[in-house]
């Protein structure tokens, strides 16, 4: 809303009642960062036409042995070219990289890429992971895997 002036909406799917133990903070930065990057794929896309702007859907899905969090968009997607980056730090997809010698005009919230490394690196140190499934020309699908076994050990080198 603050870049834009409008969002799309967000629907959520599966038990939105669902507790879990877990790192609060991490949590959160890694949703934060997945939906962020849906919002403004969508909103990108979508910002100059006549077409009624799709939701950003949220599925949770309460499994044994992990909470997986399903984020997905029709953003439009991402080049088959740029997958094996995204992981990559420094690597965005954001038209306008943020300036980050000078001082800034408000708060950036995209371009640092840092925010799908980090997030993947979170995930795995507690035994889950994220995923990132995309079709060029529609949209991208981003799977986060909690572990909710509480026996994944340290991965220490």
């Amino acid at each position: 809303m603050r870049e834009y002036g409008s969002a799309p909406d967000i629907n959520i799917y599966g038990d939105q009642n669902l507790t879990f133990p877990y790192v609060t903070s991490h949590l959160h930065l890694m949703l934060f960062e997945l939906v962020k990057n849906s919002l403004r794929a969508v909103q990108e896309r979508y910002m100059n036409s006549d077409k009624d702007v799709p939701p950003v859907r949220i599925i949770v899905a309460d499994g044994t042995e992990d909470v997986t969090i399903k984020v997905s968009d029709e953003g439009g997607g991402i080049r088959r070219s740029g997958l094996p980056r995204i992981f990559t730090y420094l690597y965005s997809t954001a038209k306008n990289l943020p300036d980050m010698e000078g001082p800034s005009e408000g708060v950036t919230m995209a371009g640092y890429g840092f925010g799908l490394p980090v997030s993947r690196l979170y995930a795995r140190y507690f035994g889950g992971d994220l995923q990132i499934i995309s079709m060029e020309g529609y949209g991208t699908d981003a799977y986060l895997h909690l572990s909710r076994l509480g026996d994944s050990e340290e991965p220490l080198p």
